[in-house]
């Protein structure tokens, strides 16, 4: 081994050297904040239904598709509120021998809509001919995004001071944030706002809903690795 061999080799074990303290004396801690904030809901959904009996499961079924297809044409003048199909289920009935004497099925229609004005109206005119279920409200996906975007500033600063206080209780300084996850949590939902399902006439007339939306707290919570030294 020549000199310049020998010089280099020994140089990158005084460096190795060297920086074991350095490495030594660095603590990384995991840590987690978050901030929350009370949002309006802005966005309603809505569940309606009819349910019919019959002998003949053909007819039955021509009645359910009917009022189904009925309730979707009355939402095609509302252009803000969206209307779909739910779930279709049909079963038999028994007699006290195990026999089918006749069916029963159900159809269900689902609403979700931004524009509440429009869907009192349209929910109105749907509970002429269908029962309502339940409705709740709930926080957009675009009122989400931009809750999510004025909180991350705050929680960043709470997951920095947790840091700082952290390193000071053991003597360190804050020396970076080495990793940073992001991520929203499920919101805390007001108890939704449910209508008790009653009978009425056929084409009887029917009071626009007051629909109250409130509000839901929606959090979102930061993760990071932190280097003390």
């Amino acid at each position: 081994m020549n000199k310049q061999t020998l010089l280099l080799a020994s140089l990158g074990t005084l460096l190795a050297v060297s920086a074991a303290p350095a490495l030594a004396d660095a603590t990384q801690l995991n840590l987690s904040a978050s901030a929350q904030r009370e949002v309006p809901n802005d966005q309603i959904s809505a569940t309606f239904y009819q349910q019919m009996s019959n002998a003949q499961p053909a007819v039955l079924a021509d009645r359910l598709n009917k009022a189904a297809a009925q309730g979707i044409a009355l939402g095609k003048t509302y252009t803000k509120v969206q209307l779909s199909s739910g779930g279709y289920n049909t079963w038999p009935n028994y007699d006290k021998n195990g026999k089918i004497q006749g069916w029963q099925g159900r159809v269900e229609i689902q609403l979700k809509s931004r524009d509440f004005a429009q869907a009192a109206e349209l929910m109105a005119k749907l509970q002429q001919n269908l029962l309502l279920q339940g409705l709740q409200f709930s926080v957009s996906d675009q009122a989400r995004k931009e809750a999510e975007q004025s909180m991350l500033p705050e929680a960043i600063a709470n997951l920095e001071a947790q840091a700082k206080i952290a390193a000071k209780a053991i003597g360190k300084n804050v020396s970076n944030i080495k990793e940073l996850d992001i991520g929203s949590q499920s919101p805390i939902f007001r108890p939704p706002m449910m209508m008790k399902a009653a009978g009425m006439a056929a084409n009887a007339e029917v009071a626009q809903p007051d629909l109250q939306p409130g509000q839901s707290q929606l959090q979102l919570q930061v993760s990071g690795k932190v280097e003390l030294k």
